[in-house]
């Protein structure tokens, strides 16, 4: 299955693709920044002025994994393919529980690089809306479903926080989208995560929910769409205001986490922010995106990238 990826690639190419990612321009000692190393027997290298010894993996999220290059190289493909991890053990005859490991590191540092990719500001056109993850309140198990009951816990909407998960999210029109876990709906939560993220004065299309109320005062041009009075679109000037783009977002985003049958709800962060970064780089090709996560792989600090 690897020839179907890697065509005329030999291993020593596979290498030379990560040492690539690690050192765009040339190879430095990690801890002095040296550039005169050793190569030693062992495919590692020594720094000759402070003898610092390391490998490919040091200092990268592939540090602690027994695989070889060639080995992530075809899993990164089958990742990007977005093939579930019991699909890609299927097709690659490889223990499942190694393959969601794998994939596990991959989310993991696709989300660090998201948080450091995201510290910048959005501007210009920006929608927000807030939705919830999780199960159906039908779809629970009988024993929780009488708990929740118990509870007065059973509840639709912006009242259903304690089953389901609360996110946020902004999208830059034609743009980039963020996403932040939160607590609850509430204004004090959605309006520091909006005043911390959008330039002052930037254009924010909110639906009418009362937590976005006052984002006028703040010093933004707020206009909102009243989907109780079916309104999804309205003119004003020469724009269009409305909060398709998000929601869009947001039906795309739930119809690629039900391939995977449920997520744990600590895992749930990753498996989001996945989907973030996929989205923000739908412009890449599938070589593009490989040799992205690569390099996200290979460095500990994704704003080097």
């Amino acid at each position: 299955m690897f020839k179907r990826f890697s065509n005329d690639l030999t291993l020593s190419k596979i290498d030379h693709i990560f040492w690539q990612a690690k050192f765009p321009k040339r190879k430095h000692c990690l801890r002095c920044g040296f550039r005169c190393l050793i190569k030693l027997n062992n495919g590692r290298f020594q720094c000759r002025r402070c003898d610092y010894r390391f490998s490919i993996k040091t200092e990268s999220y592939l540090l602690k994994s027994q695989l070889s290059l060639d080995q992530w190289y075809e899993l990164l493909f089958w990742f990007v393919y977005e093939f579930t991890a019991n699909k890609t053990a299927k097709e690659v005859r490889v223990n499942q529980r190694l393959i969601h490991r794998c994939f596990s590191i991959i989310r993991q540092a696709i989300a660090d690089y998201e948080e450091a990719e995201m510290e910048k500001f959005f501007s210009g056109i920006v929608e927000a809306d807030e939705t919830y993850l999780g199960p159906k309140f039908r779809n629970r198990r009988k024993k929780a479903r009488d708990y929740y009951r118990k509870v007065n816990a059973v509840k639709r909407g912006r009242g259903s926080k304690k089953l389901q998960q609360p996110i946020f999210g902004l999208y830059q029109r034609n743009g980039q989208v963020f996403i932040k876990f939160i607590k609850d709906a509430g204004k004090r939560i959605i309006q520091q995560i909006i005043k911390g993220k959008i330039v002052l004065e930037s254009e924010v299309y909110t639906d009418t929910w009362k937590a976005y109320r006052g984002l006028k005062k703040q010093g933004f041009k707020h206009e909102t769409i009243d989907h109780g009075k079916e309104e999804y679109v309205k003119l004003k000037r020469t724009k269009k205001v409305h909060i398709n783009g998000i929601e869009g977002f947001w039906g795309w985003l739930k119809e690629r986490l039900l391939k995977h049958h449920g997520v744990a709800k600590g895992n749930l962060i990753y498996y989001v922010k996945e989907l973030e970064f996929r989205f923000n780089n739908r412009h890449l090709s599938t070589d593009e995106l490989v040799q992205k996560i690569t390099r996200i792989l290979m460095n500990f600090s994704p704003s080097d990238d």
